[in-house]
């Protein structure tokens, strides 16, 4: 599986193939990004963030984030998944949700 990327709630139909647990907690996640910062937001560019979903120890490709010197503000196994919240600058929340 190729990083998946997760933006607004318009992304959700990239997780169809996840199991519900997931799906629901990334589900989850973008609302409150998208009740925070907005729907339309360009989250490449604007402030909030996004949820990614990746193998373990797949190279994520983040723009101005390296995860190798960040640590994650919080975890939580979604089994078969780990998910990590990283706070990169003021505004920019980053959800990885890294295989186990």
């Amino acid at each position: 599986m190729k990083m998946i990327k997760i933006g607004t709630k318009k992304d959700l139909d990239k997780i169809a193939h996840l199991p519900i647990n997931v799906r629901n907690a990334i589900s989850e996640d973008v609302y409150v990004l998208d009740s925070f910062y907005g729907e339309d937001r360009d989250v490449d560019v604007d402030m909030g963030g996004f949820v990614v979903v990746c193998e373990k120890n797949e190279d994520t490709h983040i723009d101005n984030f390296d995860r190798n010197f960040e640590s994650p503000e919080f975890t939580e196994e979604i089994c078969p998944y780990k998910k990590m919240l990283f706070i990169s600058g003021t505004e920019r929340n980053i959800i990885i949700y890294e295989k186990m």
